[in-house]
């Protein structure tokens, strides 16, 4: 910022007035701007795993476009996503695979980011090794409970339901991940005055997309005449369960970490 400063000269004839510019800091003008400015100067290999990212997204849409659109509608529709599931065809299969490589990439790229803008104790200080540990962690956590998901089915002989929440579950981290990609990808390069409004944006869907998929899991424990019993035992141990582990463990790692 400048401003404007008057010096006088006086002469015989007239009065010259000349007029200096100063040097502002932006600090003195905007209090906390120029913090939120540093928290944004990310390194180079926050643009190169969204450069990566980005190869991907646009493989995924060039490649794939009629699956996405199959997936969309999968998402709202019943029937559309057991359709996908009884078909299989191998172009859903890749299409799948790419969105979830996608999605596991772009929860480390966001937490990663995240982390380090608010902050926090539990920022790893090399970005190369925090994106790679988070998304690394967020596929072993899916693929895990996607095993202990069909463990559930083969005990109480409902493997088909256990199959068919397994794909829906995939599906909807998929497809959310492709949503999320465009607004993580501006942030190292916005203004810091607006990052954090873009974090709860991208939070919001993360939720809505998890909600989404526990409405679909009703669903089909309604379709598939799952018992009440095993339905709570599902939901306990694998989507409840889960949840409180995990900030259970955020905490205790916070406390250590302190």
């Amino acid at each position: 910022m400048f401003e404007l400063q008057m010096t006088e000269f006086e002469s015989d004839s007239n009065t010259v007035v000349i007029q200096q510019q100063s040097y502002v800091p932006v600090a003195e003008v905007f209090p906390g701007f120029a913090e939120n400015i540093r928290k944004t100067d990310y390194p180079s290999s926050v643009t190169l795993f969204i450069i990566i990212a980005l190869a991907i997204y646009a493989a995924i849409k060039y490649n794939f476009g009629k699956n996405l659109l199959d997936a969309f509608q999968a998402l709202l529709n019943y029937r559309q996503a057991w359709r996908m599931f009884e078909d299989r065809r191998e172009t859903d299969k890749q299409a799948v695979t790419f969105l979830n490589i996608l999605f596991f990439l772009t929860v480390g790229i966001f937490v990663s980011i995240t982390l380090s803008f608010f902050e926090t104790s539990l920022i790893l200080d090399n970005y190369t090794v925090s994106i790679l540990f988070f998304s690394l962690a967020s596929f072993l956590i899916y693929i895990i409970k996607s095993y202990i998901w069909r463990a559930f089915g083969a005990i109480f002989m409902v493997q088909l339901f256990s199959h068919v929440y397994t794909h829906t579950m995939f599906l909807y981290n998929g497809i959310t991940g492709l949503i999320v990609f465009p607004l993580i990808a501006i942030i190292p390069f916005v203004s810091g005055i607006i990052v954090p409004y873009i974090i709860y944006v991208i939070i919001g869907i993360f939720v809505l997309s998890y909600l989404f998929r526990l409405f679909r899991f009703f669903q089909i424990i309604f379709v598939q005449n799952v018992s009440i019993l095993h339905f709570f035992l599902y939901l306990c141990a694998l989507e409840i369960l889960p949840l409180l582990l995990f900030a259970k463990g955020c905490k205790m790692l916070s406390e250590f970490v302190l």
